[in-house]
């Protein structure tokens, strides 16, 4: 019988954001094939250290934290399965249903945007931002992952907010037992997309990464390497980087790959709800048959590319939330078909927030029809 590798993986106490418990639960899921021994160092910087003296195999990180790092000597030797990237209110009821002109605290500028496009009336504070306008004397500023964690409960529990917006990793450590509400996608109920606002997450959110000294042998762990993980996060990345300093803060960007059978039974479905779809790739043609209910029986197009696809979700929206921008893109993964959609999608965002920002000079054609003031100068459509 072949000895097990032993592999010693230093992690950092928790910093909210999911990656101490998902490699826990990797090493767990392993131990049949490797002998593992966990770590943990108080610091990020310290671990880091650690690992570059050879005192360690793998040290265990989210995405963030490795863009943040001097990668000088350092590999990413295996990204984890992608933890579930999307937020969650903490509150009474869903965002739906929060009362006229609720008082809610997010720290995030898009997800603000967001909330604010689905209920104009709510007020969308940063956690400062709440405490100065209820002249709380407290700085916001020194206080710990965990007493923010305390503060906004209490303010939530005593009536004073209607709820808050945190991260998942934010919200597995909260001790009271309180109601979560996904700000989500919709993708387990497709034909809530036109009933439901989407949120497109943040960037590079629920990414983890096991990093390595240069030169590891990344094969030896190729069996906890998740490349459906690793091909959306360069995607992801790709275009996030793309983005100039005063969208990255604004835009929502998400890439997953789904199965071919996934995506045609959800069109399925929007179909048989009465939505007109226009389906880019012709995924779905008619069949002259019908099915044991009488409906429509549909077959996937002949010229269909067998496979798995790449889809990549980007969204952008306008200060006062009421102008946004969605991208959809649906690439074949084979033979890196995605990459020439990623390029289309980034070039055409870049040329569609440039015209949505063009202001419009007074039209000299007078067009017949049209009221007086269609012809007069008018600012962009779009203000960031």
């Amino acid at each position: 019988m072949d000895e097990k590798p032993r592999l010693e993986v230093l992690t950092t106490p928790s910093s909210y954001d999911g990656v101490r418990l998902q490699v826990e639960n990797v090493i767990v899921q392993n131990r049949d094939l490797f002998n593992f021994k966990m770590t943990e160092i108080p610091h990020m910087e310290i671990a880091v250290e650690s690992l570059r003296k050879g005192n360690a195999d793998l040290l265990a990180m989210s995405i963030n934290q490795w863009k943040k790092l001097n990668h000088d000597g350092l590999q990413i030797s295996a990204f984890l399965a992608r933890r579930e990237p999307t937020w969650v209110l903490v509150a009474d009821d869903k965002p739906e249903y929060l009362p006229y002109g609720g008082a809610v605290v997010c720290e995030k500028e898009l997800i603000k945007r967001q909330l604010l496009r689905m209920r104009s009336d709510l007020k969308v504070f940063t956690l400062a931002e709440f405490a100065s306008s209820q002249s709380m004397d407290i700085d916001v500023s020194l206080l710990q992952t965990d007493e923010e964690l305390e503060l906004l409960e209490s303010l939530r529990d005593s009536g004073e907010l209607d709820g808050y917006v945190i991260s998942r990793g934010m919200f597995s450590q909260i001790k009271t037992r309180v109601r979560r509400h996904t700000l989500g996608m919709q993708r387990e109920k497709p034909s809530q997309e036109f009933e439901r606002s989407m949120f497109i997450p943040p960037p590079l959110e629920g990414f983890t990464v096991l990093v390595s000294r240069r030169g590891f042998p990344s094969a030896v762990i190729s069996n906890i390497n998740d490349t459906a993980a690793e091909v959306c996060y360069e995607i992801e990345n790709s275009i996030y980087e793309s983005l100039g300093d005063e969208l990255k803060q604004i835009s929502g960007i998400f890439v997953e790959q789904k199965k071919l059978s996934t995506i045609l039974k959800q069109y399925v479905k929007l179909i048989d709800d009465s939505y007109a779809l226009k389906i880019g790739e012709n995924y779905l043609i008619p069949s002259g048959k019908k099915t044991r209910d009488s409906r429509t029986k549909w077959n996937p197009s002949r010229n269909l590319i067998q496979g798995p696809r790449i889809c990549i979700y980007c969204e952008i929206l306008s200060k006062n939330s009421d102008v946004s921008l969605e991208m959809v893109r649906i690439e074949p993964i084979a033979d890196n078909r995605y990459e020439r959609g990623k390029n289309v999608l980034i070039k055409d965002t870049k040329f569609i927030i440039d015209l949505m920002q063009q202001e419009h000079d007074e039209l000299t054609r007078v067009v017949i029809g049209m009221p007086d003031d269609y012809a007069l100068a008018k600012p962009g459509l779009m203000k960031l």
